[in-house]
């Protein structure tokens, strides 16, 4: 070949290498390439997931099984304690108890004997049948149930008696005395725990299994269980129960004895059928393990690597026909331009070319300018009407505006409602500083409180005094915002005369003062009349009924009755029933025991004898005090208690109350609680207001009235709590003489 030749080869080589086909082309393969990157990198991701699921679906793994050996230790407890407390096991009956445990261990699959041992070991009761003596003092759950004389667990072991792995489990038998007179025990069947929970076998995955050793290699627990039994024999993989002990927990890979490359998740955890530590395995395939993420990977690729020949052939094909005949047609419109040939054109037909664009986009941007100028347009009538609204506001509004320089504190604006209320006028108040004029004249404080407008965005004064120009006080409720107007910071503040409202609260307020001075002073009259009311009942009234009863008592005794002797009894009768209405009158007006001893003994025999009536079981807790109180509060405090009884009697229904009368902090508070159907507490505050009710209002008042308050706690179904407190009044020296 000749050297021309060669060099034509290379040229054409070359050019085909460099030209834009293979650039596109290398563009394709390129592109192609973060896909293959990602998809490899969520591969890996995936995998990682799926370690991480492993390592929580041993914990998953791990807690249930706690559970479920939780569960089984609690029945067994109760299983033991049961056969340790039956007159059987406790008589010594042995073959009776032989034919209960036979009975229990039939219903109860999940034991391999259970069984009961003398202090020497001896056997002399077994659910599974003795064929010679068996002596089980060596065992440590039978050691341990003696020495703590409590519920115990062994290790794992052979039984000597079932011959099957098992855990055992011992109680103590005391005798009357206190002494352990035997050991009940059980044998929990390893073989049983590892076939019977479907729970545990279901959260492994497919082809995993999860094992329990002790710190010796040996199996203690099974999933799923083996067709030929694992328990109690050494570990397959006893070459890594090295590392399994190295550490409390952690995630390996490993060749297990049959080849496979296997995953496992170790944890050195306790156990509640082992007295030390056990190692939980969970092991599974590696191919099982990394199944779906392998999957989706080799999914993925074939996607991309389908996608990115179909986008290759595309490209190859349609960069002749999109990209290079117009390239090509350009190259030629620019050398005929070059040459001279100024009517040549790129003979491709409504060719959208970039220059046609670009006019395309200076049209877009001159109509997106125009658009623009619009909105601004509109924007700036918004802005007008809506400065023209907020002006005729500002003008007409029925409270100060004060508008602050947020920087200076200088004033930039008042409206016609502030200069009214402060008499300036609206030259005097612009340009001057807050603290500058009349109204704000104390220099220190108003700088301090513009110093706080300018630190919160809100501050709110309900009573700030202020003076006018002709120094008439005023009180103003003072509410300031900050704003952003142009870039700058502005303070409005809007100022409320509340004078007259601070009047009229002040008047409101002195009447309620007289109210309850006269509300005082009717329950003083009130209290007095009850006593009055009361004395009379019970010292004429009562003593006039006595002497009517003794006159019928004579004459029905003398000789002389006769025929009279049915009506005499009749009228007895009718005034031992009035005397005991005026008695009961009296004491519900006013209990002399409580002039006569004070609130303490008067509040136990109001509740006792309440309760006595009603049938209820009640209770009285009082605080002992040194002295007696002051007798309004004495009034007032059994008055609610009475009211309180009286609702608990008539309305709750219940079936115990609670009466207590504590002091702290110079207070007295008195509690009565029941345990009724209860009420709702508003509603009937609703009926009260309306008349319906008074009950609840009247006990509200008295603790009001004594300087004291009263709430109301109970829920429908629930019981009630009325609870008042009062301020803690001793009685002067001289009223109690007058009392006693």
């Amino acid at each position: 070949m000749s050297d021309s030749k060669q060099e034509s080869i290379v040229r054409t080589i070359s050019q085909r290498f460099s030209g834009l086909r293979f650039r596109l082309v290398l563009l394709v393969v390129l592109a192609s390439l973060p896909p293959v990157v990602l998809t490899l990198h969520i591969a890996r991701q995936d995998r990682q997931r799926q370690t991480a699921a492993l390592r929580q679906r041993s914990q998953d793994i791990i807690k249930l099984a706690a559970r479920k050996e939780d569960e089984v230790i609690a029945g067994t407890r109760q299983l033991l304690r049961a056969v340790a407390e039956s007159s059987q096991v406790q008589l010594g009956r042995w073959a009776d108890c032989n034919k209960w445990l036979r009975t229990l261990f039939a219903d109860s699959p999940r034991y391999a004997n259970l069984g009961v041992i003398k202090p020497n070991g001896d056997v002399p009761a077994s659910a599974l049948p003795l064929t010679n003596t068996v002596n089980l003092a060596d065992r440590p759950y039978f050691q341990r149930a003696l020495s703590s004389r409590a519920f115990s667990m062994g290790d794992y072991q052979v039984g000597r008696i079932s011959g099957k792995p098992s855990f055992n489990l011992g109680y103590p038998v005391f005798d009357p005395s206190g002494q352990v007179q035997a050991v009940v025990f059980a044998a929990l069947d390893l073989d049983w725990v590892n076939r019977s929970d479907y729970a545990l076998q279901k959260l492994l995955p497919e082809g995993a299994t999860w094992t329990k050793i002790d710190t010796n290699g040996t199996i203690l627990v099974r999933y799923p269980a083996p067709e030929k039994g694992l328990v109690g024999e050494p570990l397959p993989e006893m070459s890594l129960l090295k590392t399994f002990l190295s550490g409390k927990h952690g995630v390996m890979e490993a060749v297990d004895p049959k080849g496979i490359s296997v995953f496992y998740d170790f944890t050195s955890t306790r156990s509640a059928l082992v007295a030390g530590d056990v190692i939980s395995i969970l092991r599974v395939p590696r191919k099982v393990l990394f199944a779906e993420p392998d999957r989706v990977m080799i999914r993925n690729l074939t996607s991309v690597g389908l996608v990115a020949g179909l986008v290759l052939g595309i490209g190859w094909i349609g960069s002749r026909y999109l990209v290079l005949r117009p390239i090509q047609a350009l190259v030629n419109f620019t050398a005929q331009l070059g040459a001279g040939d100024y009517g040549a054109r790129t003979g491709v037909p409504r060719a959208r070319d970039e220059l046609r664009q670009l006019m395309g986009a200076f049209d877009q941007m001159a109509r997106a300018l125009q658009q623009r100028e619009a909105e601004r347009q509109s924007a700036d009538n918004a802005l007008k009407a809506s400065e023209m609204r907020y002006r005729r506001l500002f003008e007409t509004a029925q409270d100060g505006i004060l508008i602050l320089n947020a920087g200076t504190g200088q004033i930039d604006d008042v409206n016609p409602f502030l200069t009214d209320m402060l008499g300036y006028t609206r030259e005097q108040l612009l340009g001057n500083k807050l603290w500058e004029i009349g109204p704000f004249k104390d220099t220190k404080a108003s700088k301090a409180e513009f110093r706080e407008l300018q630190r919160e965005t809100y501050v709110r004064y309900e009573d700030l005094p202020l003076e006018t120009s002709a120094g008439k006080s005023i009180n103003v409720e003072f509410v300031s915002n900050v704003y952003l107007v142009n870039g700058s910071k502005v303070i409005q503040c809007n100022i409320r005369d509340i004078t007259k409202r601070k009047q009229a609260e002040g008047k409101l307020k002195e009447s309620r003062q007289r109210l309850q001075t006269l509300s005082r002073r009717l329950v003083k009259i009130q209290e007095n009349e009850r006593r009055h009311l009361a004395r009379e009942l019970h010292d004429e009234i009562g003593q006039a009924l006595t002497v009517i009863e003794m006159n019928l008592q004579a004459l029905l005794e003398s000789p002389a009755a006769g025929a009279l002797a049915r009506r005499l009894k009749a009228s007895l009768t009718v005034v031992e029933h009035v005397q005991e209405q005026v008695h009961d009158i009296s004491l519900n007006l006013r209990p002399s025991m409580l002039d006569d001893l004070g609130l303490e003994p008067a509040l136990r025999w109001y509740t006792k004898r309440q309760a006595a009536l009603a049938g209820l079981q009640a209770e009285v807790r009082v605080d002992p005090l040194e002295q007696r109180l002051d007798p309004m509060m004495e009034t007032e405090c059994f008055r609610v208690a009475q009211e309180a009884l009286t609702n608990v009697v008539k309305h709750a229904k219940a079936r115990t109350v609670t009466v207590e009368l504590t002091r702290n902090d110079e207070q007295l508070h008195l509690s009565v609680r029941d345990d009724g159907v209860g009420f709702d507490v508003a509603r009937l505050r609703e009926q009260a207001v309306r008349g319906a009710s008074l009950g609840l209002l009247s006990m509200e008042e008295r603790a009001t009235l004594a300087g004291g308050g009263l709430q109301c706690h109970s829920t429908p179904g629930q019981g009630t709590e009325v609870h008042a407190w009062f301020p803690l009044k001793w009685a002067h020296p001289a009223v109690l003489i007058g009392a006693i």
